[in-house]
């Protein structure tokens, strides 16, 4: 205990010193945790972006589909398969199912054209499985059996639509043999939709399934079927996709079934390598933070060897020496770990209520974001208890570790010497 308190008096007896040193350990361990919660919130909020307005959490296709699924094909269509659907919506998980067709089209406005995704929907289902129909600002939700689209704010201005404007939709409906057929078809504007992901509001168009059908020639088919659950818990959806998976062999059809995961696992990739990257910034971090303890314990024990002969003169021993210096540098981890958790705890709290603004980093920056992750306006933090518990214990074990060297140094010292000294 004596050399506990003696470890803990050292840290106030050298204001100057000890102020710096936790202020090195505090601003890194702060930053370390602001910058762990901001990609987590990108993470996050991309994941919930890409369920919420492109995958939902399940999606089933004919076998082959989704291999090509990119290149939207239209030649692996299947049935109407009403009873499979009302086996998936009885399901005691699922939210909502629907069928969809997914199909590569241009709008026509004029002498302006601009390609896009057409996305035939069931508009009495589709508000349970994708959000789409919460995102308008403008018009109403299209109808059933009406020629009506809903189209992107970023694409409505790209092509200066508005609610009520007639634009033509050019779609190809075979490819045989190189040769490609093409139909035209007119649809009246009834919404414009500003959803959270830049990706949908530039490029995705929405129109009642069966026009999509009559203007593909596809009859009853539809090119896969989507499932929302009311949980994006994991286990969660892998119960219920192998659910589905046994109603599909069931029924004797030659249907695949593939969780949001799979769908989006471009997106994943990009996001483990971005968890390398993380773990490098929190290296650089705790070198950061180490470096500085490592410098004001070495200058402690320079500025203290007099101080450490007298005490190897009153007969401590060096074991006893080495002790006091790591404890003053366990404390001032802890302290140091402790208010760099506050202040990061505090940061992150401010960003994940009001975010960063991309704007702010110019449109070039926006850009590129928006080219890689399907995030809109702002970033925001995700403030959990786990990363500031982890860098808090991280903090204090690297502060230890860091005073070794300087502690192993004062305890070599020769007590005459170190009298000696001036």
């Amino acid at each position: 205990m004596s050399l506990i308190k003696m470890g803990m008096r050292n840290i106030f007896r050298f204001k100057k010193r000890t102020f710096i040193t936790l202020s090195a350990v505090s601003l890194g361990l702060a930053l370390l945790i602001i910058g762990i919660t901001m990609m987590n919130g990108v993470d996050k909020h991309s994941l919930n972006n890409i369920i919420d307005s492109q995958t939902s959490h399940l999606k089933i296709f004919k076998k082959g589909y989704f291999e090509e699924k990119d290149e939207l094909p239209t030649d692996k269509i299947m049935g109407t398969s009403d009873g499979l659907l009302e086996d998936i919506r009885k399901l005691g998980p699922v939210a909502g199912a629907e069928k969809r067709i997914l199909f590569p089209a241009s709008l026509i406005k004029g002498s302006d054209e601009l390609p896009c995704v057409g996305i035939g929907i069931e508009p009495g289902f589709d508000p349970s499985v994708f959000n789409i129909k919460q995102s308008l600002i403008e018009g109403e939700w299209i109808d059933e059996g009406e020629y009506q689209i809903l189209i992107g704010k970023s694409f409505a201005e790209d092509l200066t639509l508005g609610v009520g404007d007639i634009v033509t939709a050019r779609v190809i409906t075979s490819r045989e043999d190189n040769k490609f057929t093409w139909n035209a078809v007119d649809f009246e504007i009834k919404g414009i939709f500003d959803t959270a992901n830049p990706n949908v509001n530039s490029a995705f168009v929405y129109l009642p399934i069966q026009q999509a059908q009559e203007v593909m020639s596809l009859e009853s088919g539809v090119t896969e079927i989507v499932i929302r659950l009311r949980s994006n818990d994991t286990e969660m959806i892998s119960e219920v996709k192998d659910s589905i998976q046994g109603l599909i062999m069931k029924s004797g059809v030659s249907y695949e079934v593939f969780s949001w995961d799979e769908l989006a696992g471009d997106f994943l990739a990009i996001s483990k390598m971005k968890t390398k990257n993380t773990s490098m910034l929190i290296m650089i971090m705790l070198f950061i933070a180490s470096m500085g303890i490592i410098n004001t314990m070495l200058m402690a024990v320079l500025e203290r060897t007099r101080e450490i002969g007298m005490m190897m003169a009153m007969g401590m021993k060096k074991s006893e020496i080495k002790k006091v210096f790591l404890f003053e540098g366990g404390f001032i981890g802890v302290l140091g770990s402790l208010l760099g958790c506050i202040l990061g705890s505090l940061g992150s709290w401010y960003l994940e209520i009001y975010g960063i603004s991309l704007k702010s980093f110019g449109e070039s920056y926006t850009e590129i974001v928006a080219a890689l992750y399907p995030l809109k306006d702002k970033f925001y933090a995700d403030l959990t208890f786990g990363p500031v518990f982890y860098t808090f214990l991280l903090g204090t074990f690297i502060s230890v570790i860091a005073t070794y060297y300087p502690a192993s140094r004062a305890a070599k010292m020769d007590p005459v010497e170190a009298l000696r000294h001036f």
